[in-house]
């Protein structure tokens, strides 16, 4: 992977502003940052506290548990219907609104140049393994911005890594909405595009969901799950490494490790845009896994879900407040998922679990 530092990016990517040609030669004079648009404490919603974050629990999601791991059957013991009441009632306490129309309208934000039925909107979806984002959760999202006027063919869920569309087309035009968009891979989003991120100290390019990287995707939705990963990434995975799959994961196993993905997480592919591109983060906590990894068939039935609009101190809550009390979950410098934003674990405050 080239490495492209402030200097040399400035040089690398065009004969731009302030240079001037000798000899044939070009000399740079004053070779400016690139600059991203996150800066730290920067606010996701004006209405809505980045800190803030909801945990709905409810026992009338689940009826029981899975015959097996596969997309159909953890699925089956699912209450669709409980699962719309459950993120109606996080909407309303995240966003402190009177009824789940108005939450939802807090939640998402449009462009102001645009009209909703001209919004573009992507999903991320979790496809490694044996557990997965719930039909009926992705499925609750498309409606909301349905009802705010997106059309659902304005509407792509994907993974770029592990492909979302043999696990959720199937279900495309019965338990999710007809017209919504399964992307193989990265296909209906474009393709990859190189972008840059800042990784410590230096700026550097990776392969991202082009038309995430270049603007084109309005609103930006991070459904994750409740997962279990190794220790020098924190000990889990939630909706950070979710994109993992926007950005080219390969990166993480090569020495990029945890400064990799906190360097994507703060790329101008998710905080561009006016507003915030990325604007929701759920945690489907319905089933999870303490241990043994990405790949391994949870173990532990929470009945959970979780939502924010930072994806930080949803990841830090899911950890402090679910995994190690109620799941006995060992985890690494999970503190970075906040202290990396410019934020503190003393001013976590804003967790709410409410039970249905």
């Amino acid at each position: 992977m080239k490495q492209c530092t402030r200097r040399n990016f400035v040089k690398s990517t065009a004969l731009g502003a302030g240079s001037v040609m000798v000899t044939g030669v070009p000399v740079f004079a004053a070779p400016k940052k690139h600059a991203i648009i996150f800066k730290p404490r920067m606010a996701v919603n004006p209405d809505i506290n980045n800190l803030r974050v909801v945990c709905g629990v409810n026992k009338a999601m689940i009826s029981g548990d899975p015959a097996g791991w596969d997309m159909a059957e953890q699925n089956k013991p699912v209450n669709d219907a409980e699962v719309v009441r459950t993120m109606d009632a996080i909407a309303v306490s995240l966003s402190k609104k009177s009824t789940p129309d108005q939450a939802w309208q807090t939640i998402f934000r449009k462009p102001d140049k645009k009209t909703w039925d001209s919004v573009k909107v992507a999903i991320k979806v979790n496809c490694i393994g044996k557990n997965h984002p719930r039909i009926a959760v992705v499925n609750k999202v498309c409606t909301e911005l349905n009802k705010r006027g997106v059309p659902y063919s304005n509407i792509v869920i994907y993974d770029g890594r592990h492909d979302a569309d043999s696990l959720y087309t199937p279900f495309v035009g019965q338990s999710l909405p007809e017209g919504v968009i399964v992307s193989k891979k990265h296909d209906a989003l474009g393709g990859t595009m190189k972008t840059v991120i800042l990784q410590k100290d230096d700026f550097r390019e990776y392969k991202c969901t082009r038309m995430i990287a270049d603007g084109s995707i309005d609103i930006l939705v991070n459904i994750a799950v409740n997962k279990s990963h190794d220790q020098k990434l924190g000990g889990t995975t939630l909706s950070l490494k979710n994109h993992a799959g926007t950005f080219d994961p390969l990166p993480i196993h090569a020495g990029g490790g945890f400064d990799y993905i906190l360097g994507f997480s703060k790329s101008d592919a998710f905080w561009g845009g006016n507003p915030v591109r990325q604007q929701l983060c759920i945690i489907d906590s319905l089933w999870a896994s303490v241990k043994g990894g990405p790949f391994n068939a949870p173990d532990k039935r929470l009945d959970c879900i979780v939502m924010g609009t930072f994806s930080g101190a949803v990841d830090y809550y899911t950890a402090k407040k679910i995994r190690e009390p109620l799941m006995g979950a060992v985890h690494g410098p999970v503190e970075r998922f906040i202290t990396d934003f410019g934020f503190n674990e003393s001013e976590m405050t804003g967790w709410e679990m409410i039970t249905l």
